[in-house]
């Protein structure tokens, strides 16, 4: 009989090294996580929306407002979490991602989410309204944009909704419309206009959209957007509040206790993650991913910020690279870029320039080199890798043809 092994095998990559379960970063907030408060970082914008919640379900208000900002910076999530709050209380929420430009198909895609599962009952009640009119009239208004009637569309939105104690209407990637003809989009901002000029009680009109679409359609049609009571712009987190999601992430799949919440990255790593992730949420939670993911393969412990440095791909600019630069080297680097034009040069070249003494300067450069920021040659000089010289190649192209 053989002898059963020993050895515990781990999935690749394992995470169990830094005593967690999982990598938790890899679902992106609005996607499909049960407990998202547990991980959600409250920013000012959640609690001014708690409060449009409070107000609505409280004194039967009607609220209509968007949320603009950059992609991967929450609107999904925000809309998801009204849609939620709202059907909690046996409201009706309509959530439509905006998929098209086609005006005639998102109307119809905002009526079909108020329909009941098909039963005999609704066939039969289906087939009532038919004969009645209400749905060969709607049909008909939904046949072409010639026959879109923006005031009578949206008094059946009124009526319908009207039918619930509160209820939620929520479009979401609202720029996918961008490529519609102007002459539709005013025509669906028309009815959406009239349909907050006559919002039944209890009700929140929000829409999310990034900010370069978002202007362009406050230009087209004025009239609509002065009649919003909100305008919310997403700002990018804060260092305090990345430090909050790495914190309330990691607590959520820990199977060893551990003094230090943010084991196993150190602070250094996540400053300049949030740095690299310019504040974008979404950004940051995939290089979080990818981080954690590569340096549980080579089981580095601590992941700090050399780590992050020596793991994350080529930038895609100058501006990238001197940003992964380790921020106590960053000016060794910048000065061999800027005033030696990416080398070669002495480390006594860059120690005059930078005022540091020449044993210091020396061993940063030496690091730089085993980070992968910086070439040594033969003679014992230091230039920047291939990738950062055609950088500098690409903008000096760019002064020249200006």
């Amino acid at each position: 009989m053989e002898k059963p092994s020993t050895l515990k095998v781990y999935p690749s990559p394992s995470y169990e090294v830094y005593g967690l379960s999982r990598n938790p970063f890899g679902e992106l907030a609005s996607e499909g996580i049960e407990d998202i408060e547990s991980i959600h970082v409250y920013q000012e914008v959640d609690m001014k929306l708690s409060m449009i919640i409070s107000e609505v379900i409280g004194n039967k208000s009607s609220i209509a407002f968007s949320i603009v900002g950059p992609l991967g910076m929450g609107k999904t999530q925000r809309l998801k979490s009204i849609a939620k709050a709202i059907s909690e209380r046996g409201g009706k929420a309509i959530y439509v991602k905006v998929d098209t430009n086609d005006i005639l198909k998102i109307t119809r895609d905002l009526f079909n989410s108020m329909k009941p599962p098909k039963s005999r009952t609704n066939i039969f009640l289906e087939n009532l309204s038919r004969k009645l009119g209400f749905i060969d009239r709607l049909e008909k208004m939904l046949s072409s944009t010639q026959e879109y009637k923006s005031r009578d569309i949206a008094e059946m939105l009124t009526k319908e909704l009207g039918k619930y104690p509160y209820s939620a209407l929520l479009l979401d990637e609202l720029e996918n419309m961008q490529s519609a003809r102007e002459q539709e989009k005013i025509q669906f901002f028309e009815m959406l206009r009239h349909f907050i000029s006559n919002m039944p009680p209890g009700c929140i009109v929000a829409f999310a959209c990034i900010p370069e679409a978002y202007e362009e359609y406050t230009k087209i049609f004025p009239a609509f957007f002065m009649r919003l009571h909100y305008e919310f712009k997403l700002r990018p987190m804060s260092l305090e509040e990345t430090f909050e999601l790495v914190k309330k992430r990691l607590n959520k799949v820990r199977i060893r206790d551990t003094d230090d919440p943010i084991y196993p990255f150190t602070e250094e790593a996540i400053k300049l993650i949030h740095e690299l992730g310019k504040g974008n949420p979404r950004q940051i939670l995939r290089l979080l991913h990818y981080v954690l993911s590569e340096a549980s393969k080579h089981k580095f412990d601590p992941i700090d910020d050399y780590v992050v440095t020596t793991i994350l791909e080529e930038p895609k600019n100058l501006e990238e690279y001197l940003t992964r630069i380790p921020k106590d080297y960053r000016d060794l680097v910048e000065a061999i870029v800027y005033k030696f034009n990416g080398g070669p040069v002495s480390y006594i070249q860059v120690a005059k320039e930078v005022k540091k003494p020449g044993i210091q300067v020396y061993e940063h450069l030496e690091e730089l080199i085993r980070l992968g920021f910086l070439i040594g040659d033969p003679k014992g000089n230091y230039k920047v890798p291939d990738y950062v010289r055609r950088f500098l190649e690409q903008e000096k192209k760019e002064e020249e043809s200006e």
